[in-house]
């Protein structure tokens, strides 16, 4: 699903680069009381963040819940906002001037990642669950990065079939809150959705996108257990996938399409030049303000500098290569604006 409902993705992704420092750090044999606290608090977030996201975990080979699909409602959000909250409170009581330094590092790794996650809750991203690259209308591309090779895989993916219906409920309800809350994107955007929509409302459910893992077996799995699987995926999807999504197809053309921006930019919605501000500093991981990045990157002789440049290193493992930084970003962007009179 698109990730505002799921935020804690990127904590989940620190949370894999940061298991291997500590870990070793621990087998060292220097593992103090403080560093055991930091990695039980590492540990803990993980599980917690595999168990909220359980579509994630299943792509990661985390099969602990296989069978079930995220907790998209707003109750649930709310919650793990305020997890992150006391998370923060747990770390800010884990003395940092008494680690390892790369357990320091990871410490402050993980402290923004988490700050970022709470500060990012104030602009309700979270409400736009969709775009017109994925979203609900393409969850049955999850298949396509899981493992069928046992009865019970099978059997969870039934079971995620089954409680579709509710993750697809929940969504709705977040684009409805979306719709009053003007958290939206532009039609020349959304425009394309129905289409993607249109091939889940299939006919018969073996055509359905669903349906795929089922349409041939490994020979692990038992003859005596095929048939019993293939029929209650074809129910699952009869029942439920499918008037689902041709239920939620009525929604987006009737209400939500209508409802989207006829113009495009942030500024639309609520809080939207904080929330765009917010993210360029998120994604450029920089407090540049967005003028400041545009004129770095908009002004002609500056162009012609930053495309030479690119040229010379454009091979990451180039010698000549140089990855921008803060600084340089900063600095460029002052050299621009003094050249140009910006």
């Amino acid at each position: 699903m698109h990730q505002p409902v799921i935020a804690s993705i990127f904590s989940s992704l620190t949370a894999l680069f940061l298991l291997q420092p500590f870990e070793a750090s621990a087998q060292s044999g220097r593992t103090n009381q403080t560093t055991r606290a930091l990695n039980d608090l590492f540990a803990a977030e993980w599980d917690y963040t595999m168990q909220q996201n359980p579509t994630w975990a299943s792509r990661l080979g985390d099969r602990r819940w296989n069978d079930q699909w995220e907790d998209a409602s707003l109750e649930a959000i709310q919650r793990r906002h305020a997890r992150a909250l006391a998370v923060l409170d747990q770390l800010r009581k884990i003395d940092r001037r008494k680690l390892h330094p790369p357990d320091q590092l990871n410490y402050d790794l993980f402290k923004k990642e988490y700050e970022t996650s709470v500060e990012e809750n104030q602009f309700r991203w979270y409400l736009v669950p969709l775009n017109q690259r994925e979203g609900i209308q393409t969850a049955d591309e999850l298949a396509d990065a899981l493992r069928f090779e046992t009865v019970k895989d099978y059997e969870d993916w039934i079971a995620r079939l089954r409680a579709f219906p509710r993750y697809l409920d929940q969504t709705v309800a977040l684009m409805r809150e979306g719709i009053r809350a003007r958290m939206l994107l532009p039609k020349i955007t959304m425009q394309r959705v129905p289409n993607q929509i249109d091939k889940q409302i299939v006919d018969a459910p073996e055509a359905s996108p669903f349906f795929k893992p089922l349409k041939s077996f490994p020979d692990s799995v038992p003859e005596k257990d095929r048939a019993r699987l293939t029929q209650a995926a074809k129910e699952a999807i009869s029942s439920g996938v499918i008037p689902g999504y041709k239920g939620f197809k009525e929604f987006f053309v009737k209400e939500y399409l209508p409802a989207s921006f006829d113009q495009v930019g942030a500024w639309q919605m609520s809080n939207g030049d904080r929330m765009y501000a917010f993210f360029v500093r998120k994604y450029t991981t920089t407090q540049l303000t967005p003028k400041e990045v545009h004129e770095a990157g908009s002004a002609p002789r500056c162009k012609r500098s930053w495309t030479r440049s690119a040229s010379r290193g454009r091979d990451r493992n180039s010698s000549n290569f140089c990855a921008p930084t803060r600084a340089s970003i900063s600095k460029a962007a002052r050299n621009c604006s003094r050249r140009t009179g910006r």
